[in-house]
Order: C-alpha cells, then structure tokens, then sequence
C-alpha cells in the first residue's frame, strides 16, 4: 500500500503540523497517510486535536485515542489536545435547534478552538481529510479562509472513502463499529461519524439514529420536546414521522406550532 500511497512528498521535517481528528474515518486516514512518510520528513511537531462531543458513536473516543497510541510510535513529537462538549447542550444554551444550512455547533465548538489552537501554538500547515468525493468542499475552503500563517493542505484528496476505510484497518486495526451498519443494499447506513443526531440529518437518517442508537435519539427528542423546535429541514415532516412528545407518537402540527 505504501508505494500506492505517494508520488510527491512533501518536506514537513521543518514545519508545525496539525491534524484534527473529527472521530471520523478520514481524518484517522490522514494520519495513517503521515505515518508512511520517510522520517526524515516527518513533522518537527505533530499535533493532534480532537473536539469530543458526547453525541458521537459510543467508540468515537477510543478510536481517537487509539489514533493517538499509533501516532506516538511513528512519530518523535505528538502534541494531543482535546475538547469536551455536548452538542445537545449548546443547543440547549441556544435554545434552538439549528437549520441545516447554518452551523453555529461545527463554527463554537469545533472550528474556533482549533483555529485558536493553531495560532496559539505557531501551526505551519493544517491537513485537512477531504477525499476525491469532496473536491467541492475544498474549493469553499480555499474560498472562505483568507490567507493566515497556517496553510490548509488535502494530502488524500485523490483518494476515495474506501481507500480510507482500507488504510486505517490496516494501520489502526480498527475503526468505529457505526460504520459496519448496513443497509439492504449493502450500502453504509451511516456514512460519517457524526453527532447522533446531526442537525443535518433527513428525517430519514433521523429515523436510523433511533432504531440503531435509540438512547441517543430519545435525548434529541426530549430536547425537542423541552424547546419546541424541530430537527431537521421539514417542520411538518419531523412532526408527522415523531410526534410532539418522547413517545414518537404520530401527531401533525397544529395550527399554532405552524408559526411557532
């Protein structure tokens, strides 16, 4: 795998070098992907940071902390920070369950503390785990970030998601058990690790949190039921599929919760 793995390396014997691991399957393929670096061009530095939520999948953390035993034998300097927040929380603080299309949760919880982070602690390059799927995503990010001493770089971007899933089974051994969760067809029920639930979610893949992690949607429904908001982008639709109460029982809006 290894001779697949590069072309080009990159020099970061002399450079600060941040990864952030998300808990998910890419991230965790970044650093499998540094760690098959020469060592002589390894980074000086090695920082890993991790935002933890208590909505991930219940082997998130040992899987981030897993990455983190690996990393200190590839490397001569990891520098490990960690975070610690509940996304049901914040929303709770908020009082309000987020659209879809903002992401007040992703911006305070996780991108602002690492941001800080990085500029605090004189990072040279962040990598950043976009593969070949998300080339649209890069080019926002390229967009969105104006030029800083940190520089962004996408060391698997032409890599696919399986490719991941391949090197960090072989590099790590393991990887969360949400992602050996099948639909009928084979496909992943859960293609990213994210909180459970996400405020992006369908009502759809609201529906596979609760038959697969029913503690976790019940804590969601609760919050929904203590605030009167909604998960997801249809109102109507939420309501219909979960009802007004913890019990999920199928209730339409009425004519007030229309404004609400």
């Amino acid at each position: 795998m290894q001779q697949e793995l590069f072309t080009n390396y990159i020099d970061y014997s002399q450079q600060k070098v941040l990864i952030g691991l998300s808990g998910c399957i890419n991230s965790m393929a970044v650093l499998c992907c540094l760690a098959l670096y020469p060592d002589e061009l390894k980074p000086k530095e090695l920082h890993l940071f991790y935002a933890h939520f208590d909505e991930h999948s219940p082997d998130t953390l040992p899987f981030v902390i897993a990455g983190l035993a690996y990393a200190e034998t590839k490397f001569s300097n990891v520098i490990y920070s960690q975070t610690n927040n509940s996304v049901l929380d914040f929303f709770r603080d908020q009082k309000m369950i987020p659209h879809p299309i903002i992401a007040p949760c992703t911006r305070a919880l996780k991108i602002e503390p690492m941001m800080k982070y990085a500029k605090e602690n004189g990072i040279d390059v962040d990598l950043v785990g976009y593969v070949k799927e998300e080339s649209r995503r890069i080019r926002n990010m390229h967009k969105k970030n104006p030029e800083t001493k940190t520089s962004k770089a996408f060391p698997i971007s032409n890599k696919e998601n399986e490719w991941c899933f391949q090197i960090v089974k072989k590099e790590i051994g393991w990887y969360p058990k949400i992602y050996d969760i099948k639909n009928s067809d084979g496909s992943r029920t859960f293609p990213h690790n994210n909180c459970l639930p996400c405020k992006n979610m369908q009502s759809s893949d609201f529906e596979k949190v609760k038959k697969h992690f029913p503690d976790y949607w019940q804590k969601a429904i609760d919050l929904s039921n203590e605030l009167e908001k909604h998960w997801g982008r249809d109102k109507t639709e939420f309501y219909t599929k979960f009802g007004r109460d913890s019990l999920g029982t199928d209730t339409q809006p009425c004519e007030v919760c229309a404004f609400d």
